[in-house]
């Protein structure tokens, strides 16, 4: 409870019981602390040094707690101290960093090599992430397909947080993944911008225009590999690549229930799981003994309902209220 004051365990114990106690005698908190009366002096002078607590002019001694109001007025102002000094020095260092990037960025034309970089092994992969991350300023964008390297990107909420942009393209294949549907919903709700594409082309992270990360192997590989891109023609052109699909894939809403009187019938669910699975409608028509033209008039009917311009919409849309 204590510890954010510098206390340790043993002075909040003694601290906490004086708190309780009108006044208590160096012999009575010995017997708290499982110790003499010699080992707990020390303890009581750090919490007396802290302003906690008084010495009062009795013999033997005793000792009683200064009202906290009062105690811990010191030790907060001393705390928020600190923290303005951190706040301080991490915008200098933040400061001297963008002043730095700036001076990289004017010192003229790098050596290729300067220009990428490979990158092997699944902790020094990660470690770059990190960094990606962490250096974001306006905004993140990223094409998301499994296998995963990462089990969960809760820096991505810390980034919402700050107002940081974040745009996100998921190939359709997550949908299948259990409880990721979920996890990008929770983002979305989040101020997230995230939108479905089908057959990603690959796997991207772009910082800022800055930075780019592309995944080279397979996650699910023995080792994992990614080529880090500085500001160049190929971070340009991944950039439009992004852009490219961006405008063309489906968007995500937010989370909205559906009322369970619009969910489908069993019958209309067993349609859109054959559609979802690649089915023509001649084909499922002939899979649920149906005629063509009812199945087809169904299809309609559910593109409507979900405000789908298309199949592969409509399976996405229906994959995100739930109905399969």
């Amino acid at each position: 409870m204590l510890e954010p004051f510098g206390l340790s365990p043993a002075e909040e114990s003694l601290y906490l019981a004086l708190i309780d106690a009108p006044s208590l005698t160096t012999t009575e908190m010995a017997l708290l602390a499982g110790t003499s009366a010699q080992g707990v002096l020390p303890i009581l002078a750090r919490i007396e040094d802290a302003g906690l607590i008084a010495r009062l002019p009795d013999t033997p001694a005793r000792y009683c707690a200064i009202e906290p109001g009062i105690g811990f007025a010191t030790l907060l102002a001393a705390q928020e101290q600190r923290v303005r000094r951190v706040e301080e020095q991490a915008q200098h260092a933040r400061a001297t960093a963008n002043q730095l990037a700036e001076r990289f960025r004017l010192s003229g034309v790098r050596h290729p090599l300067d220009l990428i970089e490979i990158v092997v092994g699944r902790q020094a992969v990660l470690q770059r992430l990190f960094q990606l991350e962490r250096m974001v300023h306006t905004e993140l964008r990223g094409i998301d397909m499994p296998p995963y390297v990462m089990s969960d990107n809760e820096a991505e909420f810390e980034m919402l947080d700050k107002g940081i942009t974040s745009r996100w393209l998921y190939d359709s294949s997550v949908l299948d993944i259990p409880g990721k549907l979920e996890q990008i919903s929770d983002f979305i709700d989040a101020s997230e911008q995230g939108r479905i594409i089908s057959n990603a082309p690959m796997k991207l992270l772009i910082a800022d225009d800055q930075l780019a990360i592309i995944a080279l192997t397979s996650e699910a590989s023995s080792s994992v590999s990614a080529l880090v891109v500085r500001p160049s023609e190929l971070l340009d052109g991944l950039s439009r690549v992004f852009e490219s699909l961006w405008r063309t894939a489906i968007p995500l809403e937010p989370s909205d229930p559906v009322p369970g009187a619009d969910r489908p019938s069993h019958e209309e669910t067993q349609l859109l799981a054959l559609l979802a699975a690649g089915m023509t409608d001649k084909t499922a028509a002939r899979r649920m003994g149906l005629g063509l033209r009812t199945v087809q008039k169904r299809v309609r009917h559910l593109m409507e309902r979900l405000v789908a311009d298309t199949r592969f919409q409509a399976g996405v849309h229906a994959k995100a209220r739930g109905w399969l």
